[in-house]
């Protein structure tokens, strides 16, 4: 088993399997603790043998919410404070994620909130949230069209990783992924886009080692970053790369485009404002769409509500009165709140993801 300490604050256990799971648990609660487990019904189903063992071992009681980004609203966070109440959740309980990255926002954000805090931990099960969401302590939901608009920071008591999840994951599933991936290679570390390009055959057999290795280079990055800027107020700021576009996509396709893809189509929008605005080169826009061809990632996506997608990028969390975005320099050299005019982003639409926007 692989631990890694997030800030000081948490661990981080990295395995092949569960099993381990029920040892560090038993020493971060008693068995008289009441353990609320908070899921989708896609996760639930998939895993249904999962949580009768959980049911089995555990004081448990299973909260289920409706698949999907269009459910990470105030609705489902209701959902969950009632489903906390009627089960007579107390200041000592425990939740505990089981799903995505959704499913660990929202969680995170009711055990913040519920009492003022009880107890939170994260067993994220796609690829996405094992090397991205899963730490770094930020919760919410999303509020008026507008991403992750309301929420806090909140960390949990421990984040168990298990790659066999990843074995239940089809191919489109794995491919989500790989936006966050390349992201961490474009920012931080060149290896990671070599590591993909020189395993790509065997990124789809589910090879534990490759996924155990790309995983655990992810999170020590992340780490790494938040470790100098928690609250996200600079730094940090650089783990937003591609993300701007991105949030705009998921919204303006009404959530059909899941958020690893967005993102993986962000950072192409991205990387060409980097060659308009910091003259990055443009072998690297280049090479990415030369690694995303290989991997199967797409490379087009057509903006139907210009109007939508404008409007979600304005309210970017990150955005004020100025349109800001994580740009390229040079590979893995960033620049954060790099002011952007809107006459630019349809430049950059027109010209890596899409070749025609409508209604503009």
């Amino acid at each position: 088993m692989n631990i890694l300490k997030v800030a000081d604050c948490y661990n981080v256990y990295i395995d092949y399997s569960v099993e381990g799971f029920y040892d560090i648990l038993k020493a971060n609660i008693n068995e008289s603790t009441k353990v609320f487990i908070v899921t989708d019904s896609c996760v639930h189903k998939k895993y249904e043998a999962l949580f009768i063992e959980f049911s089995n071992t555990l004081n448990t009681s299973v909260c289920v919410f409706n698949h999907g980004e269009g459910n990470k609203s105030i609705d489902t966070i209701s959902y969950i404070y009632n489903h906390l109440l009627e089960n007579e959740a107390d200041k000592n309980s425990v939740i505990i994620a089981i799903g995505g990255g959704v499913v660990g926002d929202m969680a995170a954000f009711a055990a913040a909130t519920f009492m003022r805090g009880i107890k939170f931990i994260n067993i994220p099960t796609t690829l996405v949230s094992q090397v991205d969401s899963c730490i770094g302590g930020k919760s919410g939901y999303n509020y008026k069209g507008v991403k992750n608009i309301i929420g806090c920071f909140y960390n949990p008591e421990f984040v168990y990783i298990s790659t066999h999840f990843l074995k239940t994951l089809n191919k489109e599933q794995i491919l989500e992924g790989f936006g966050e991936i390349i992201k961490y290679g474009l920012i931080m570390d060149k290896s990671i886009l070599d590591f993909l390009n020189n395993n790509s055959s065997g990124l789809f057999s589910f090879e534990d080692s490759i996924y155990l290795s790309i995983i655990k280079e992810c999170l020590n990055i992340k780490a790494e970053v938040i470790a100098q800027d928690y609250n996200d107020k600079a730094f940090r700021n650089i783990l937003n790369f591609g993300h701007t576009t991105a949030h705009a996509i998921e919204v303006e396709s009404d959530y059909t485009i899941p958020h690893g893809i967005a993102v993986a189509l962000g950072i192409l929008t991205a990387l060409k404002l980097s060659e308009k605005l910091l003259k990055l080169e443009n072998d690297v826009y280049k090479n990415v769409i030369e690694l995303y061809t290989k991997l199967g990632l797409p490379i087009s996506y057509k903006v139907d509500n210009y109007e939508v997608f404008l409007y979600a990028i304005k309210h970017d969390k990150k955005n004020n009165d100025k349109i800001n975005f994580v740009l390229l320099e040079d590979l893995n050299k960033c620049r954060i709140k790099v002011e952007v005019q809107e006459e630019d982003i349809l430049w950059a639409l027109k010209n890596s993801i899409t070749m025609e926007v409508y209604n503009k």
